[in-house]
């Protein structure tokens, strides 16, 4: 919670900015209009000598001519990051003749900037707002490397462009310029960083290579002795605004394992804390921040305190949206989740109108990796393709795995899932399969969902271990289980707790983008001569013959994978592991049995639809050369 002291501070701060915005923009009226006026003049000439450039050196090339366009249409739709520069100028007493000829070019050199970020997070639409220049090349060349590479290819003509834009004379310029670029790469570098080499002390000096040196870019055109004492408080607001950012799209951050202050305040405290536990303590990180910079704009001359304190003033205002000042901190601070507001039965226009066409993606069979494949049907927009290989089907184009696991992220909780409940059906008779093949009694149970499974398997003599990428399953079973269950989202590459004599995957290969990844990380855990259990909705079975794309199972969202036994057997074979047996669904009875279910087994399926096999991974003395 944020003290009174800190309140009392956030009040004063709101009051000062407003009387500082009232003020600056009436005293200095004619001045903010003139120094407007010199941005977009300038801007606007750099953007033209850019195509024009373009145009002479390609020799009119249509294509060319068409990239330049494209460029300077989204740049332009940019210049509203500009807005700030008149606010320096006149609190720097900038000499608006040297301004004129630089802000222009190093406007190119920012929006370059901007436009790798967006390449870098593939990003086609901004915030929502507007078709960045990537999904532009995307909607014209297509979604691949080559729109990819033109964007980059783009950035890189901006930069230069705006280099050579520079005036003469401009040498100081100049080299901060490249040095603050320099800086800014090594920072998109740094954004690259593991996990494990995350801290506050690297996120600090991440954002002030990525954020603050981005924004020096411009700023180094007005005052590039950085003479001014306001220049120190301005870099220290936009490693603010870089950390508000953060706040925001800590969902989608973490969904592209980006550091973020949310997960760098995480991973410094405890990996397991949940959102609304470090929340808290983020908001009082950068109330601290704010309040501190309203102390050094106190001290400074009248007329960069006005500037200062309306920037400040926005600051606050921003916090105040995101939540940072509610009393309930843990609740009220679940801003930092970034909502889709789409449920799983959306179709792909809504993705791409909420997301953008970055919103989905094309794929080779994920199975063999085989580029050729037949369309069967669509289902909510999606396309079902059936390889020609493997005869495997899946969805292309696919929804992006990181919206999905945000969707689940938002959704996890909120309503019961009858499925989970439902796996309790086959459990005794996978523990009396495995118990029949044991060479040992370590089990992990991947996606346990409510635990039905990790129960009966602990009754039946095994030691347990559990992961599901649901933090609400895992912390329902702590309780029992302990540190023996643990919340991890597939893909991973390594699984938790060494090696294990069983591995069940029970309904969890169809719902990952790339199921090859995450049963090489299963061969690795698997003893040699131990076990593979996996089970996932059978493409061949009776259920599939008769509905169709109708049958509940085929869910384009959840299910991007279809396997048959080939399929299936393909994608275990592929990842080292022998296939063993498929394991026939056993009759059911009960009053949990429904009429329907039994209909499928007196016409020869079965009645659940499912396809389980048994894999094993190969033995010491089958593992080893023979001498």
């Amino acid at each position: 919670m944020l003290t009174a002291e800190q309140f009392q501070g956030i009040d004063a701060l709101r009051l000062d900015a407003a009387d500082a915005a009232a003020q600056l923009d009436h005293d200095h009226v004619a001045a903010l209009r003139l120094w407007q006026s010199v941005v977009q003049d300038s801007f606007h000439r750099s953007i033209e000598q850019f195509q024009a450039n373009v145009s002479r050196t390609s020799r009119g090339n249509a294509l060319c001519q068409l990239l330049a366009e494209l460029t300077a249409d989204y740049v332009e739709w940019m210049q509203w990051a500009l807005g700030d520069i008149p606010i320096f100028a006149i609190a720097i007493e900038a000499n608006p003749e040297l301004v004129s000829q630089r802000i222009g070019p190093c406007a190119l050199v920012y929006f370059a900037g901007r436009v790798l970020d967006d390449f870098l997070d593939r990003h086609h639409l901004y915030r929502g707002r507007r078709v960045t220049l990537l999904g532009s090349l995307a909607q014209r060349r297509g979604t691949g490397a080559e729109s990819e590479a033109l964007t980059v290819l783009l950035a890189l003509l901006l930069t230069l462009e705006g280099l050579e834009q520079l005036p003469r004379g401009a040498d100081d310029v100049m080299r901060q310029v490249i040095t603050s670029l320099r800086r800014l790469v090594t920072g998109i570098l740094m954004d690259c960083s593991e996990p494990q080499h995350w801290s506050e002390e690297f996120y600090e000096h991440l954002i002030e290579l990525k954020n603050v040196d981005y924004w020096r870019i411009l700023y180094d055109a007005l005052d590039p002795k950085r003479s001014s004492k306001l220049y120190q408080l301005l870099c220290g607001y936009y490693a603010l605004a870089q950390k508000l950012n953060d706040l925001e799209d800590a969902a989608r951050d973490e969904s592209q394992g980006r550091p973020n202050i949310v997960s760098v305040f995480r991973s410094q405290a405890d990996s397991g804390r949940s959102l609304a536990r470090v929340l808290p303590s983020v908001a009082a990180s950068v109330t601290a921040d704010l309040l501190q910079l309203y102390g050094e704009a106190r001290q400074l001359s009248e007329l960069e305190k006005l500037a200062a304190l309306k920037l400040l003033g926005h600051s606050r205002s921003e916090m105040e949206k995101l939540g940072v000042f509610g009393p309930e901190q843990p609740e009220h601070l679940a801003v930092g989740v970034h909502r889709g507001g789409l449920a799983w039965h959306a179709t792909v226009d809504e993705f791409v109108q909420r997301y953008g066409i970055d919103a989905i993606e094309t794929t080779s069979c994920p199975v063999c990796h085989l580029n050729a494949s037949a369309a069967i049907f669509r289902k909510q927009g999606f396309q079902y393709n059936r390889c020609s290989g493997c005869t495997h089907i899946f969805v292309s184009p696919r929804l992006r795995d990181d919206i999905i696991q945000q969707m689940n992220q938002e959704q996890s909780g909120e309503a019961p899932d009858p499925f989970l409940e439902s796996q309790s059906i086959y459990v005794d008779h996978i523990c009396r399969l495995l118990s029949a093949r044991s060479i040992g009694r370590r089990l992990l149970d991947i996606g346990h969902g409510r635990g039905h499974l990790m129960l009966a398997a602990r009754a039946y003599g095994f030691q347990v271990h559990g992961i599901d990428s649901d933090e609400n399953n895992c912390a329902s079973l702590r309780p029992v289980f302990g540190d023996h269950v643990q919340q991890l989202r597939l893909p991973a590459r390594r699984l938790p707790w060494g090696s294990f004599d069983h591995i069940v995957m029970s309904h969890v290969l169809e719902h990952l983008a790339e199921p090859a990844v995450s049963i090489s990380a299963v061969a690795e855990a698997l003893q040699p001569g131990a076990f593979l259990y996996v089970a996932v909705p059978d493409s061949e079975a009776l259920q599939f013959r008769i509905f169709g794309r109708l049958w509940d199972a085929v869910h384009p969202i959840l299910h991007p994978q279809f396997f048959n036994e080939r399929s299936l057997r393909h994608l275990i074979e592929g990842c080292g592991l022998e296939f063993v047996a498929r394991i026939p669904s056993p009759t059911l009875t009960g009053p949990g049995v429904e009429r329907w279910m039994r209909m499928f087994r007196s016409l020869g399926g079965d009645e659940s639809g499912e396809l389980a096999i048994l894999a094993r991974r190969k033995g010491a003395s089958e593992l080893s050369p023979a001498p």
